[in-house]
């Protein structure tokens, strides 16, 4: 009976996951040479372990050990800052290769994204398998990471499948075969059965992911809730969870953090800060929002966050407009003396900007300097790459950044 398939059809569907391969450490390879084949983790900033590398992980470390200890045992270990800007070109340039294949991509995470490729064998002039093949040699080629794909029905059988062989690894399982990839899938490593359920379900001799779907349907209902049925389902075959493909374009508010290593250098935390306005002025201009409001946030080395709110006099999307605001918000919150690590910025009360009056107290002429300033600004940085053109406070954050970024390397701009 444990070899009878569940299903006929070898591929109703195709869904493709691709997992970047302990994706933080391995994009710090990529860009550093000097780095391949040695342990290295990334968190230095935030006193723990948060990506580790296959050569780390093989020494014993794991993510979320302390950092002292780290350095303590493992004196061979590369300690590096999080990166965040890089990680998140890496992303881009993984999902749009992803689109090469295929325009039905859901960029799932930073470092994960499911692709349906159903159909497109024909197209393509090859199997599954070859796709996920050539997927994962383009990231390869382009940008020196290592990825593990999965190919099944469903978007669980196929996050399953590249787990399997990790890393770097191809797992294509097709509908007559799925019961053997359940058979040897632990119950507690089915995405979405959490600790309490994988417990709750053990009672009931439900040991790996092929006793649970063994259950007869009353078992669950009675059980378990209208999510685990839909695991249940999709485990089975039976395509449940579609792939996400909008784009989010309609937000409340538009934030950006960012963790450093930690100073007490005032002008690095404002360099900090300055980034975030940037960034998000930039997401408001993108989505052709503008902002009445503006929260700026701490976080301290010894993690106490505080901030502070104020109401801008009218709404904008410029960097230089909000920056006024919040210079005298920071002076208002800084406090000498504190390791800061995190700071963070909120647009809110956001509102499209052609809906926007001006009143008799606003500077026409002012108004009009400012946009051409921040689309000129738009257009280079589009053109040439993300922050070439800059406000200048935000340099010093900028210049630590960068020169983890200088390396000659493939062209990673999106």
């Amino acid at each position: 009976m444990r070899n009878q398939p569940l299903i006929i059809s070898s591929w109703p569907t195709a869904i493709l996951h691709a997992d970047g391969d302990g994706f933080f450490a391995s994009v710090e390879q990529a860009l550093n040479p000097a780095y391949k084949n040695k342990p290295v983790v990334t968190g230095h900033e935030r006193g723990m372990a948060i990506a580790v590398s296959y050569e780390a992980k093989a020494l014993g470390i794991t993510r979320g050990m302390l950092m002292n200890q780290i350095r303590r045992t493992y004196p061979e270990c590369i300690i590096l800052p999080g990166n965040y800007e890089a990680y998140m070109l890496f992303a881009k340039r993984m999902f749009s290769i992803m689109r090469r294949y295929t325009p039905a991509v859901e960029e799932y995470s930073i470092d994960e994204a499911f692709a349906d490729i159903t159909g497109l064998r024909r197209v393509h002039n090859l199997g599954y398998e070859e796709i996920a093949r050539k997927i994962q040699s383009d990231i390869r080629k382009e940008l020196d990471i290592g990825v593990s794909i999965g190919v099944s029905l469903t978007k669980s059988l196929a996050k399953l499948c590249s787990k399997f062989r990790k890393p770097n690894g191809i797992t294509c399982v097709k509908g007559k075969y799925i019961h053997i990839l359940l058979q040897k899938t632990p119950i507690e490593k089915v995405w979405g059965i959490g600790p309490s359920t994988s417990s709750l379900l053990r009672k009931y001799q439900c040991t790996t992911a092929y006793d649970f779907v063994m259950k007869p349907v009353s078992f669950i209902n009675h059980y378990l809730t209208k999510r685990e049925l839909e695991i249940y389902k999709e485990l089975r075959g039976e395509m449940v969870f579609s792939l996400d493909l909008t784009k989010k374009d309609n937000y409340q508010s538009i934030s950006k953090a960012r963790t450093f290593e930690a100073t007490r250098e005032k002008s690095m935390v404002f360099a900090e800060m300055v980034k975030n306005i940037e960034e998000a002025t930039a997401k408001c201009r993108k989505y052709k929002l503008t902002a009445k409001r503006v929260s700026i946030f701490f976080k301290t080395q010894q993690f106490v966050t505080y901030g502070h709110v104020a109401k801008l006099s009218r709404h904008t999307a410029s960097a230089i407009e909000i920056l006024e605001v919040v210079k005298i918000l920071f002076d208002h919150c800084y406090k000498e003396g504190v390791e800061y690590r995190q700071t963070t910025c909120v647009l809110s009360e956001l509102t499209d900007n052609n809906s926007q009056q001006l009143t008799i107290f606003d500077s026409v002429l002012r108004i009009e300097q400012l946009e051409k300033v921040s689309s000129t600004v738009d257009a280079i940085n589009k053109d040439m790459g993300r922050g070439k053109i800059h406000l200048a406070a935000s340099l010093p954050a900028r210049k630590q950044s960068n020169a983890r970024l200088s390396i000659p390397m493939m062209n990673i701009r999106v």
